[in-house]
């Protein structure tokens, strides 16, 4: 019906954490690497990728697949912000960070661990049980809170208070051979800003879960990082060289953005719609086109060309599918106030100023760390030119940027090479693409995941490529 078009959920939630397990593992894509990311046999895994790429996604997804593989195992969901509140950790060095992280990470797994079990013989189970207790894991124990109160001599039961040790020894004794604990880590970078102290306090998780993982049998550990935070990180700590085999770098293709619209449509039709056989039938990929037309009015025009809707929406999201659904839930709003039956192109181009705004302000969000001056340095394209040689790059940014406030400072060092080192910025960030002309569908952009080293050496800068800001930037900035 029209008024689906105005459905927040037809096109899922914006964050994967968010939803609902159900509804997300029914629109979910699949791809042939992420079975090593759910294997049992993995017992440390981290998905990188920039904002909005689906790691959240990914790491409640590997949760389900957990969930239904092994119903025994102990499988423990947390945000960094939540460790950190368990106990706080001296900060003055790399040794004393990593031993907190590992103990705030087991004593999560020991809260849970309590809170599972429902009898307490041993020490350390009993130990486990009070400390969940304490901080309201599970109901009271009616046997503790008797023994708490009485001290039966004559029988022979005095219990006494155990002693509180250290989180990991009790872990590693209590998992060890019997229980199969995995455990979700997303938003370690959450609040990240480029310091010394920042740096050092993400850095040393990463080695904090590998010295668990040693550690401790029968431990996984799946942990997300952005990509922009992860390089920075890099370059200071020579220890995380060694979790690079340990990365799934996260990106969608055009085509994997169109069979993820595909599914989030068939998703909701079904769940509102489940009599009708018309939907039961269809199949991501090959209905793909069918699908799609129950909500966009194809082909769109764009460039020039008819297109299926999912490349302009790619483009425009940059690959990311939480950019994806947020312009498509935009259009299809405004698709049912202007009584359209489906998302055109033209309802998709109406909100570009509003989308813009989302996708600055994300921008800004996102990097901001990595460049104090970052909002001045955007802001100088606002009423610019689109597409840019790069000799004019360069001499916009000499022109409008470094002769008004100098080089600026990026990821904690001067701009050493000038205008290029600022030039390659905007390029890694993703305001600005280089442009294939050669491509077929013409939507060739090239991204700096694609070629990274352009604007680094001189001896080719470009490619002999011109630069584009990226569309969805546009329309805020009057380009």
């Amino acid at each position: 019906m029209r008024r689906d078009l105005a459905d927040p959920e037809l096109f899922g939630n914006e964050a994967g954490e968010d939803e609902d397990i159900e509804i997300l593992n029914s629109y979910f894509l699949e791809k042939s690497e992420f079975d090593r990311f759910y294997s049992n046999t993995r017992r440390i895994a981290f998905v990188r990728s920039r904002k909005g790429m689906g790691k959240s996604a990914l790491l409640r997804k590997t949760y389900y697949v957990r969930q239904l593989a092994n119903s025994n195992d102990l499988v423990v969901f947390v945000k960094a912000s939540d460790l950190f509140a368990l106990q706080d950790v001296p900060s003055g060095n790399a040794a004393e960070l990593i031993y907190g992280w590992q103990q705030r990470i087991c004593s999560r797994i020991n809260l849970e661990l309590g809170a599972a079990l429902n009898y307490g013989f041993t020490d350390d189970s009993i130990l486990l049980i009070e400390k969940a207790e304490l901080t309201g894991f599970r109901s009271r124990n009616l046997v503790s809170a008797l023994f708490d109160r009485l001290k039966i001599k004559s029988l022979g039961l005095e219990r006494t208070r155990l002693e509180t040790t250290a989180s990991q020894a009790i872990t590693e004794r209590v998992i060890e051979n019997s229980v199969n604990v995995w455990v979700f880590i997303d938003d370690i970078d959450a609040t990240f800003v480029n310091t010394e102290s920042e740096r050092l306090k993400v850095s040393t998780f990463f080695s904090a879960c590998r010295n668990l993982i040693g550690a401790v049998q029968g431990l996984h550990i799946r942990a997300s990082v952005r990509t922009d935070v992860w390089s920075i990180l890099a370059q200071h700590d020579e220890a995380l060289d060694k979790c690079e085999q340990y990365m799934l770098d996260l990106k969608w293709s055009t085509e994997e953005t169109g069979r993820i619209l595909e599914n989030k449509i068939k998703s909701f039709f079904i769940r509102y719609y489940p009599d009708d056989e018309r939907f039961q039938n269809l199949t991501p990929g090959k209905d793909g086109r069918e699908i799609r037309r129950l909500v966009f009015k194809e082909p769109f025009n764009w460039g020039g060309r008819s297109l299926d809707s999912f490349r302009p929406i790619h483009i425009l999201s940059a690959g990311r599918p939480r950019w994806a659904a947020q312009l498509c839930k935009l259009a299809g709003h405004d698709a049912f106030l202007k009584s359209g039956d489906k998302i055109s192109i033209g309802h998709i181009r109406s909100v570009l100023q509003e989308y813009g705004g989302l996708r600055i302000a994300d921008l800004y969000k996102e990097h901001r760390h990595q460049c104090a001056r970052l909002v001045e340095i955007i802001e100088s394209f606002s009423g610019g030119q689109k597409i840019y040689t790069t000799t004019q790059l360069l001499s916009h940014i000499a022109e409008k940027i470094i002769k008004h406030g100098g080089l600026p400072t990026i990821d904690g060092i001067s701009a050493e090479n000038g205008g290029l080192t600022i030039a390659h910025l905007l390029y890694r960030i993703g305001f600005i693409t280089a442009r294939n002309e050669n491509d077929s569908t013409g939507l060739g952009f090239v991204r700096f995941e694609d070629r990274p080293n352009l604007l680094t050496s001189k001896t080719n800068l470009d490619d002999g490529l011109d630069w584009e800001i990226h569309p969805s930037y546009r329309s805020i900035l009057s380009v």
